[in-house]
């Protein structure tokens, strides 16, 4: 057993070993458990019941078990067994324990004198585990007038300033052009970026069609027919490489411009990127069911035998068996006297009926947190509670170089297990301790005092379980156990908790329970929203503002005007050519096409996704942070491009972390590879030649980064700052001649 002390190790093992033998996933899950979790005969896992060498894990949600109809897996490559004698007066007693799976035994003395032995597991592969947590809640972009921060910046007159230059240069260049030419703007550049642009927009209404199958493919892993590790995972791989695919061929059969092949490529692998994160989470989250279900049916037979011999006859026993139980939890758990009532009888046979705890349920989830809540006047019950690690590992992802599970607000399975126990005895001790509604008063105010004391300590405030198990506070060690297990698994199926505090603006909305999502309109919204990263449920306003959608759409329009101009008139002009001297080229392209760059960030990340996220009341509008403050590459990759930086944060960098168990200088580095390789990909079909320039410029940032963190150059911003903005400027011309020239 995970932690076990002589006298109740003694009592537990008999009545529990004919179980034991029948599920060798319950041994598995004796031996997993941590060195500080409760005494029970089994305790819930820190990872998951099956060794972390069978199966790959996800950032998101871990590894599944195997399907029912598969060959349980081996569990244990040796057994240790334990003898221990205790002698008492005349008499003395033998207890042997048989540790499934364990290598060695770890003793520790605690203060009370008791002897505890922690088996040590046989399987020496470390598991490693990382929670990329990519949250969103209610946020203004940097530019947006409606940002109360950047509306009192003391500089905001210099981007007012931009602005009216960005004009008079306008101005002046078509007044020049009508006075040589006689147009107020030459026509070549609309005329290459309009060809063939019905074709391209047919290509491109094929493409989002085309999206739709991940519905099916997420209906596939819910019914059970595939597990999405590793089956339905390699299908998701050879498809959307079979789409990249098309979507290259396509574009270079059609011989299209720089402009329309740039697009339609990079459109296709947003959507790519979209897809992924969609199939990733709820192939994930399928697995996580099933892994569920099979515990369900470990509890219920547990039900069984523990709570009558016949019950396992057939369901009317079963269900018999399964109402003493929860009868026996409730009132374990003290909640004894509030189910007396004859109204709250009705809704917990209800909502603790067999049926209603089996699988996903949204009824469920209000049902249970009503019956949970502490009787009035008495504190909400600590026995389910636990803690939030959201804000220790967001501190964690913002401090990672480059690349954005399960996610914002995920728990913690090992302080699941530890404050399940701790609190559950200490709760229930002082409701027992007398009548004297004084001394409970003052017992509270104490657990009050000590509850905020740690709240203020961990800078985190605790969360109620939002879909309970009503056999979690069961005598029987094995019940409870499992029932916690299940309680975990539920809040992994469960969307998001909110990010912030309720808000008069937003929508208030109920947990978002899994497979409920699994809908065609939820897919076509979330295209829609501005995010490469899946959520079931998303922050939302209440309103869309049609003045503002048609602010940022003139704006759209407006900035692509200027690129429109400084394009056809201080680009296309100097394209370089062989006999053109290079520093010549370089100094005439530097600083019209970092103004492009500027002004194509802008509408993207400005214009086009505020727009997007009012049309879908999305909340959270930070697509991008200070970049222009960076002192660094790596500053500048993680804050240019937020939701770019989410998806790799959570789906490459977290994943190889937890899936292949790398190290994280090992994650970036493939997390950077991967980046450019892809942006090599895309110059290569707008160019249509393969040279590797961009490639080598993305991944000679990886030295940069360590020379960056010397302490000379980390002490001054401002050297560094500029020593970004020399690079960044001077790297567009230097492609631009790379790529068209050699």
């Amino acid at each position: 057993m995970a932690t076990n002390e002589t006298s109740s190790g003694a009592r537990a093992l008999p009545v529990e070993e004919d179980f034991v033998a029948k599920h060798p996933k319950i041994a598995q899950l004796m031996t997993d458990t941590p060195e500080d979790a409760i005494s029970s005969a089994v305790s819930t896992p820190a990872s998951e019941m099956v060794p972390s060498s069978e199966l790959p894990s996800t950032p998101t949600n871990g590894r599944a078990t195997p399907s029912d109809s598969e060959p349980e897996p081996s569990v244990a490559t040796s057994t240790l067994t334990t003898t221990i004698s205790n002698s008492h007066g005349t008499g003395s007693s033998t207890f042997e324990f048989k540790h499934i799976g364990a290598k060695a035994l770890s003793p520790r003395v605690g203060k009370d004198g008791a002897i505890h032995l922690k088996p040590v597991a046989a399987s020496t592969r470390s598991r490693k585990k990382m929670r990329a947590v990519v949250s969103f809640k209610p946020r203004n972009s940097h530019f947006d007038r409606f940002n109360e921060t950047s509306s009192r910046d003391q500089f905001r007159g210099f981007f007012t300033l931009f602005w009216v230059c960005l004009a008079l240069f306008v101005l002046n260049t078509s007044y020049t052009s009508f006075a040589s030419t006689g147009q107020v703007l030459s026509l070549t550049f609309a005329t290459l970026f309009s060809r063939d642009a019905w074709i391209l927009a047919i290509s491109d209404g094929v493409l989002i069609a085309s999206l739709f199958i991940c519905v099916p493919f997420a209906k596939v892993c819910r019914r059970g027919w595939v597990r999405y590790w590793p089956t339905a995972v390699t299908f998701q791989h050879l498809w959307q490489a079979t789409l990249l695919g098309l979507v290259i061929k396509w574009a270079r059969y059609r011989e299209w411009p720089w402009v329309q092949s740039g697009f339609f490529v990079l459109h296709t692998l947003a959507m790519m990127m979209k897809i992924h994160s969609y199939m990733n989470v709820n192939g994930n989250m399928a697995d996580t069911y099933h892994r569920m279900r099979r515990i369900e049916g470990m509890l219920e037979e547990r039900v069984a035998e523990v709570e009558g011999a016949e019950a396992g006859r057939g369901d009317e026993q079963l269900h018999a068996a399964w109402g003493k139980a929860v009868r026996l939890a409730r009132n374990a758990a003290g909640f004894g006297d509030k189910d007396a009532d004859k109204a709250t009888a009705h809704s917990l046979a209800e909502w603790s009926a067999l049926h209603k705890q089996r699988g996903s349920s949204s009824s469920r989830l209000h049902l249970g947190q009503a019956l949970n809540a502490a009787p009035q006047g008495e504190e909400p019950s600590p026995k389910l509670t636990v803690k939030d690690e959201s804000s220790q590992a967001r501190d964690q992802a913002d401090s990672l170089p480059d690349p954005p599970g399960r996610k914002d607000k995920q728990l913690s399975r090992e302080e699941h297990i530890q404050l399940h126990k701790n609190m559950t005895d200490k709760t229930n001790a002082e409701r027992k301790a007398g009548t004297d509604k004084d001394n409970e008063a003052k017992a509270d105010s104490s657990l009050n005092r000590r509850r905020s004391t740690s709240r203020a300590a961990s800078g985190a405030e605790p969360h109620q379980i939002r879909d309970p198990h009503p056999l979690s506070s069961h005598p029987d060690g094995l019940i409870s156990d499992l029932a916690r297990e299940i309680e975990v698994l539920r809040e992994d199926l469960l969307s998001s908790r909110p990010s912030s505090e309720p808000s008069p603006e937003l929508i208030r909305q109920d947990p978002v329970m899994w497979p409920a999502n699994l809908t065609y309109a939820n897919f076509w919204d979330y295209l829609l929203v501005p995010t490469l990263v899946y959520e079931l449920s998303y922050p939302r306003l209440k309103t869309i503002r049609p003045l503002y959608v048609l602010e940022k759409t003139l704006a759209t329009f407006g900035t692509f005007l200027v690129i429109y101009v400084i394009t056809e008139h201080w680009i296309m002009p100097f394209t370089p050519t062989p006999e053109t001297p290079f520093l010549r080229t370089f100094l005439q392209l530097a600083v019209p096409m970092m103004i492009n760059y500027l002004l194509i960030f802008y509408i993207m990340f400005e214009c086009i996704c505020n727009a997007f996220a009012e049309l879908t009341r999305f909340a959270d509008r930070e697509f991008y942070l200070d970049w222009w403050n960076a002192t660094s590459m790596d500053v500048f990759s993680r804050k240019w491009n937020k939701p770019v930086h989410s998806f790799l944060l959570r789906h490459v960098y977290a994943s190889t972390i937890a899936a292949w168990g790398l190290s994280k200088s090992m994650a970036m580095f493939l997390t950077f590879l991967l980046s450019s390789l892809v942006h090599e990909l895309v110059m290569a079909i707008v160019s249509g030649k393969i040279r590797f320039y961009l490639f080598a410029a993305q991944m000679v940032q990886l030295p940069l980064i360590i020379i960056s963190q010397i302490p000379f150059i980390k002490r001054n911003e401002t050297l560094g700052n500029m020593i970004f903005w020399i690079g960044l400027m001077a790297g567009f011309p230097l492609l631009n001649i790379g790529y068209l020239v050699y």
